[in-house]
């Protein structure tokens, strides 16, 4: 979880003592009042959020790096336009950080090695109509927060209730359905998909996407895009190739 100062002051300069030179123990901290963290607080300068989960993607032009936040309380649904490689990257990054992840796929046998790789933290479906098959938990409860990658035509269902999820579509167009109306981010994979980001992205979107060099991917969230290229490790590309 993270701290968000929402109003009042601190003293940068203070070590375990008030403002008023009280030890923090005593007449500090200790006397506030109790308040429930999900809901902003009566008292005190200070509300407490979930803290943004994020995948590594790699830089944007300036070299900063560029996460995706993946994980919180609320479900989380990304469309991808682009082709289906990309899926097995998501997905096993998605493994490295906690999540047991559910593959649905039009060609089982190029995530072979990648399940393999993952050991029980994968599995292929060929139903997403029946993800999640168990309940999603936080990390380090049961078996986590789970994900679904899917290349399927058929977009993943929209499940907006369901807390420490993230779901996956991967498409060379835009479906139809709900998910694709309600995602929290889009990654556009070359310039081939300017045209086909316009019905969830707009113009805007589109004319970044054109831009965008070889090599080059658009992510599209909060209003906002930043452009980047893909860091990926050796072992990623033999994990996600085929023998």
């Amino acid at each position: 979880m993270r701290a968000v100062h929402t109003g009042g002051r601190t003293n940068p300069g203070s070590s375990g003592t008030s403002s008023h030179g009280r030890p923090a123990g005593a007449g500090g901290v200790a006397s506030l009042p109790a308040s429930s963290w999900e809901r902003p607080a009566e008292h005190g300068p200070f509300r407490v959020h979930d803290a943004l989960v994020g995948l590594h993607l790699g830089s944007d032009r300036t070299g900063a790096p560029v996460t995706l936040p993946v994980l919180g309380r609320r479900a989380t649904r990304i469309g991808v336009l682009g082709e289906s490689l990309f899926g097995r990257l998501i997905a096993s990054r998605l493994v490295a950080a906690g999540f047991l992840v559910t593959g649905a796929t039009r060609g089982p046998n190029l995530w072979e090695p990648l399940r393999e790789a993952a050991g029980g933290r994968l599995v292929l479906a060929e139903n997403q109509g029946t993800w999640p098959s168990r309940v999603c938990e936080p990390p380090g409860v049961g078996l986590g927060p789970q994900a679904l990658v899917s290349d399927v035509r058929r977009p993943p269902p929209v499940l907006l209730d369901a807390r420490w999820s993230t779901a996956v579509h991967v498409r060379r167009q835009v479906p139809r359905g709900g998910f694709w109306q309600s995602l929290n981010a889009v990654l556009t994979l070359g310039s081939s998909f300017a045209d086909a980001v316009v019905p969830v992205c707009g113009a805007e979107a589109a004319r970044v996407t054109a831009s965008l060099a070889p090599g080059e991917v658009a992510l599209f969230r909060d209003g906002h895009s930043r452009v980047l290229r893909l860091d990926i490790a050796p072992a990623e590309t033999a994990m996600l190739t085929p023998p």
